[in-house]
């Protein structure tokens, strides 16, 4: 009983088992799914604060530079600077004044520097700076351009406190080659003016700071906390995007990041905000899902309980009829319900096959060697051969392609009554139709040597199967040689018989004589036939031999016995499996299966077909490999001009030989991959990477941008770059630096 109802509860726990991986799978789904929501909606408030702050922080930065310009455009502090003369005046009390006023209302402002051509010339200083310091600020001043205003600075103060300021200053050195007439700066106490940006109540959970390039805080929110990790630090400053975010999970609690980058200020903006504040809705829902989960299984349980006892009934009544036809009823008591029923279903088949072979076997048999009737077998047909004293021939006829609008029986009987027909006067027939669509027929004299021409007697069969293929009949005929010998029924039985394995070899013919097959090449058929179909098959433009070359090497295969024809077709079918195929060199079991493979087949045109479509599959896996090759070759050429682009002597026939292909098979496959040729796809690679030196590298003349690049003439590279551009690189470069101001 036990091992009954293993199926039912195989079907109980798979099941059970699926639905509940189901539920698994779809709660996780929506708790990961609502979780990534959640924090992305933590992330976009965070972003829109930081942008806000980086906004606030332009402003500041914007005052303070409108500052340094009034002052340097007020003619008295420019008079100041050009001569260096302090003698007082109402005039230059009046525009002093303005500076300290400034510092005055702008409590972040710490000192103000007024540079003449060779030194400091006034200042006023909240917070009083070394006199070294001082002078390398001087220094960096008269040697910056406007557009490293305004930079980051440490300075050393009075007591040798080190402080770092940022410092905005404006002069007349708008490009590298522009003379210094002197400048003005103003200090900026970073302390102070994160009071000014960072406003937020107590009761907030978010942490706010400015780092610079290397991850030094600058400025940051006054909430409660340990300081900023350092390693979380560098893992913002070294990420390659400019804007993102990330769970860091410290020595303390999960906190999430989110940062973004100002290029222009070379200054990160960062927030910092616990985890579990961020995700505290969807722990909320967790618990809701666990608490759902536990329920649906509940009810999956029942479900699963009921739906397998409705499927097991009827299986358990068929295995027990199964159980039953096979007459082995304790099958159960070894293994499970399905591997019982299909170990004894398999065995019921087998025992049904081999009757039926048994069968029809024994009724053949019968019938070819009892020369008269059997009375134990009244079925069997009488039998009389030779009694003129004459010779005889057995014929077998069978379906070559069977066909489904025909009807067998009458196909059969139509052929027979024709070789009746043919014969007529000359010979008598007995045939015998063990299996439907087939038939045995003996023809013997009808008296002796009535069929002793020969000539005659081939001319009548063939005129025979010219009729079956007018009439459109698919049915093949083998002829066995002529004897008297009763004896020899059943060998020339086996004649005929086999006589039907060489139709497939013949264009269309439907008869095969015995006595042709003995003159036929009993020798292994040589490789060499087999070469123009595989040379066919791996060369593109040859592709439509390929029928031609089938057909050629049906022709060769007629001319050798069935064994030796099929066992080279065999190997051919092999070979076109193992072509384009990685790890195919080892001889294994496919060839014995190609083998019976073709013995199988019975008709020309079914062999042809087939034999056709493993050229085409092999040629279509040629052709996969020979794409993957183009596609590898052409991204590998791509890749090499990227690196090498700023080589001058870098050409098309130079990367063909280094490839080992031609230069216009490299050509054709460089702008099937870029959409370019190669002379237009290198120029394009130096005139952006130029372009990006023009303005990011201001020191460098054009001259040296052009080598750099590959451009063995300046003029060239002008001209390229303008044509490409509408403007030449000196001008490309002016207009950058004036929309940076």
């Amino acid at each position: 009983m036990g091992k009954r109802r293993t199926l039912y509860a195989r079907l109980f726990v798979s099941f059970t088992l699926i639905s509940v991986c189901c539920i698994l799978i779809l709660a996780t789904v929506i708790f990961y799914l609502y979780r990534n929501i959640s924090i992305a909606n933590v992330n976009k408030a965070n972003q829109n604060v930081l942008l806000n702050t980086e906004t606030v922080f332009m402003n500041y930065k914007e005052i303070v530079q409108n500052y340094t310009m009034d002052f340097y455009a007020n003619p008295n502090i420019n008079s100041l600077m050009m001569s260096g003369d302090t003698e007082w005046s109402d005039q230059l009390y009046n525009a002093l004044s303005q500076v300290r006023g400034a510092l005055v209302v702008n409590q972040y402002l710490e000192n103000a520097y007024i540079f003449g051509v060779d030194k400091p010339v006034a200042m006023f200083e909240n917070m009083p700076l070394s006199a070294e310091s001082k002078q390398e600020l001087f220094e960096l001043v008269k040697g910056s351009q406007l557009v490293d205003s305004p930079f980051l600075w440490k300075a050393v103060l009075n007591d040798g406190t080190p402080m770092t300021l940022m410092i905005v200053f404006y002069n007349d050195m708008a490009f590298a080659h522009s003379e210094y007439y002197g400048g003005v700066a103003l200090t900026v106490n970073l302390g102070k003016l994160q009071k000014n940006l960072f406003s937020q109540k107590t009761e907030e959970s978010t942490r706010y700071a400015i780092l610079d390039e290397q991850g030094g805080v600058l400025m940051h929110s006054t909430l409660p906390g340990t300081p900023l990790d350092a390693e979380m630090l560098s893992r913002v400053v070294a990420s390659p995007s400019e804007r993102g975010s990330f769970v860091y999970k410290g020595a303390e609690e999960p906190r999430l990041i989110t940062f973004i980058y100002s290029p222009r200020d070379k200054l990160w903006f960062l927030s910092e905000t616990s985890y579990q504040d961020s995700v505290r809705d969807i722990s909320r829902l967790r618990n809701i899902l666990v608490l759902l989960c536990l329920f649906l299984i509940a009810a999956v349980s029942v479900s699963a309980n009921l739906v397998s006892r409705r499927i097991y009934q009827p299986i358990r009544r068929l295995f027990g009829n199964i159980f039953h036809i096979s007459g082995n009823q304790e099958a159960l008591r070894f293994g499970n319900d399905l591997d019982a029923a299909d170990l004894e279903l398999e065995m019921i088949g087998a025992k049904l096959k081999q009757l039926k072979k048994e069968s029809d076997d024994s009724a053949l048999m019968r019938w070819l060697l009892s020369p008269h009737s059997d009375a134990n077998h009244a079925e069997t047909p009488i039998m009389n051969i030779c009694a003129s004293g004459g010779s005889y021939c057995v014929c077998v006829l069978a379906a070559a392609q069977p066909n489904p609008d025909e009807s067998p029986a009458a196909i059969v009987e139509e052929i027979i009554t024709g070789i009746d027909t043919a014969f007529s006067g000359r010979g008598s027939i007995q045939s015998f139709r063990p299996h439907q669509g087939g038939a045995v027929i003996i023809l013997s004299e009808a008296t002796a040597g009535s069929l002793g021409d020969y000539a005659l007697y081939r001319e009548k069969w063939e005129k025979l199967a010219a009729w079956l293929s007018e009439a459109g009949a698919s049915h093949a005929l083998g002829i066995s040689g002529l004897t008297s010998d009763v004896g020899l029924l059943r060998p020339k039985y086996s004649e005929a018989a086999d006589c039907l394995q060489y139709i497939k070899f013949h264009q269309q013919q439907n008869i095969i004589f015995g006595d042709d097959i003995i003159h036929l090449n009993s020798s292994p058929m040589p490789d060499s036939t087999l070469e123009p179909v595989l040379q066919a098959v791996r060369h593109p433009d040859q592709t439509d031999r390929i029928p031609q070359a089938v057909e050629r090497l049906l022709a060769v295969a007629c001319s050798y016995r069935a064994e030796s024809a099929t066992t080279a077709l065999s190997r051919l079918a092999f070979e076109l499996s193992r072509t384009a195929v990685a790890g195919a060199d080892a001889w294994h079991a496919e060839f014995w299966d190609y083998y019976r493979q073709v013995w199988q087949i019975q008709s020309y045109d079914k062999l042809k077909n087939w034999l056709e479509e493993c050229c085409f599959a092999a040629l279509e896996r040629l052709a996969n490999i020979t794409a993957v090759r183009t596609r590898s070759l052409a991204a590998e050429a791509v890749h090499y001009i990227r690196e090498q682009y700023h080589d001058p002597g870098i050409s098309l026939n130079v990367l063909a030989d280094k490839l080992s292909i031609s230069p216009a098979y490299l050509s054709k496959l460089i702008a099937e991959e870029v959409g370019s040729s190669f002379p237009d796809f290198i120029n394009q690679l130096r005139l952006e990477q130029a372009k990006s030196l023009l303005v990011t590298n201001l020191e460098l003349d054009i001259r040296e941008i052009a080598t750099r690049v590959g451009y063995g003439s300046s003029t060239y590279f002008t001209t390229q770059f303008k044509k490409r551009y509408g403007v030449t690189p000196s001008k490309w470069r002016m207009n950058h630096i004036l929309q940076s101001r």
